[in-house]
Parts: C-alpha cells; structure tokens; sequence
C-alpha cells in the first residue's frame, strides 16, 4: 500500500489543527491503530486515532502519557490522597489531523454518532519541557471540505 493511497483512506476531510488533551487510556483496535481518549475545550470527550504508517510512531507518546499517569498516582500516594480520576490525568497535545463519523449501535438499537480526530502529525513537550512532533502530513486529502 503506498503512503498515498493509505492517505486518501485515513484522511477523508479537510485537514486542521486541533489543541487536545490526552488521557492515558488507550487500546489497540482490530486494524492495529492506537485509539486514545481525549478531551477538546476541557470538557468534550472524543477518540483520537493514530493509524497506518503514523502508529509506528506512537512509542514516545504512549511513554510520555505512562508517565503522566504514574506521575499522578505517585504525588496522589505521596499526599494520602486517593488515585486522582484517570479523566483528570492529561496531557496537552497538539494534533494535526481529519475528522471521522463512527457510529454505535446500543442495546436498544439506537445509534450513535460519534468522531475520531485521525492524527497525521502531533506535538507534545517531553518531560525535560522541549517540545517533540511526530508524524507527517498527509500526502493525500480524499476531499476537502467546502468553506
């Protein structure tokens, strides 16, 4: 599959930039794209996807929200507090990417419609404050959006 190709699958709209928080929960789906939830405007829950050939640049991601989330447990255990809400623990990033319908289907037949943020290029600071971007622009948008 060429980069291209892959591209014109992943990246059906317009292409923008969004600032999001990461929570450090996370899953691996049937396709192998890492899917993690997420928060926009502090409130808005939704599901950023990082897919194809990007997904094998997710390791220091995946590390860094670890890190979060240990860091949260630990200063909550130094305190006496109880584990903080894992919603609480976030990390600010920076993503570059296309927005994807997802529908589910309940138990009672009603669907849903929810949104993936597919990921093309992402920036986040690292623990030493610097700031670290992985990923590439799409080489490839199926169809832009109208303005």
């Amino acid at each position: 599959m060429t980069p291209e190709y892959e591209d014109s699958g992943l990246f059906k709209n317009k292409v923008g930039q969004l600032h999001v928080e990461l929570v450090p929960q996370s899953m691996y789906n049937a396709r192998k794209d890492l899917v993690v939830r997420a928060f926009v405007n502090r409130t808005i829950e939704i599901e950023v996807a990082f897919a194809g050939r990007r997904v094998k640049e997710v390791g220091p991601l995946e590390a860094r929200l670890r890190a979060v989330r240990t860091k949260a447990l630990k200063e909550a255990a130094e305190k006496g507090l109880p584990p903080p809400d894992i919603d609480h623990m976030r990390l600010p990033v920076l993503v570059e990417g296309a927005w994807r319908p997802r529908f589910k289907r309940d138990q009672t037949g009603w669907e849903t419609r929810s949104y993936y943020l597919f990921a093309a290029r992402w920036s986040f600071l690292d623990e030493a404050g610097q700031t670290v971007s992985f990923g590439v622009r799409p080489m490839v948008v199926a169809r832009q959006a109208q303005d």
